[in-house]
């Protein structure tokens, strides 16, 4: 990976999610902004945005299905054959395992169907 480390991306996105909690917007907003900034980082890196957000989706109440539709379309896509020049193999492993976890973990959220992020 070009410019980041497999846990930084994990690490970027789980403090700048708390910074905009913060700010008093909510999770919604802050799912949603998060997307924005961390979006087209890299092919290996994209995999990772989308399991760092994944992971702190499966933790709300109800998830747009928007988002559920999004990320378990391009987690279930996630060669690990592809990621071998970018990333370890125990980073590949615990992406793998995060990666189902995520996917697993958003069949049974709530689903939203308002699109609104306020």
């Amino acid at each position: 990976m070009k410019y980041w480390e497999y846990n930084e991306i994990f690490n970027a996105i789980q403090e700048t999610y708390e910074e905009l909690l913060d700010e008093g917007r909510g999770y919604r907003y802050a799912i949603a902004k998060l997307t924005d900034e961390f979006d087209n980082l890299g092919k290996v890196e994209d995999f990772i945005v989308d399991t760092a957000i994944g992971e702190i989706a499966i933790t709300h109440e109800q998830v747009f299905v928007g988002r559920i539709r999004g990320i378990t379309g391009r987690l279930g896509k996630f060669n690990p054959k592809e990621a071998e020049d970018e990333l370890t193999l125990d980073e590949i492993k615990d992406l793998l395992t995060r990666i189902n976890i995520v996917i697993e973990g958003l069949k049974h959220v709530k689903v939203d169907y308002n699109p609104s992020v306020e």
